[in-house]
């Protein structure tokens, strides 16, 4: 939970985590609360991320490729 909240000391408006647990893929968005610098979960995308924060995007969870380890 480190990187999260240095993100939001630095004041960065919007937060995306990409999820990889299970095989499949979960993208979980977040935007901040400026007034208590943390985030607020906005969303949680299993097939297509649909929103319009920070700019309109619909993207298909199969576009994104995990990282091979």
């Amino acid at each position: 939970m480190l990187k999260p909240a240095l993100y939001a000391q630095a004041g960065m408006p919007f937060y995306w985590r990409i999820e990889t647990q299970g095989g499949a893929l979960e993208v979980v968005t977040y935007r901040i609360d400026a007034v208590n610098e943390v985030y607020t979960e906005t969303g949680r995308w299993t097939k297509f991320v649909d929103t319009g924060e920070p700019f309109p995007i619909n993207l298909p969870i199969s576009r994104i490729t995990p990282r091979v380890r």
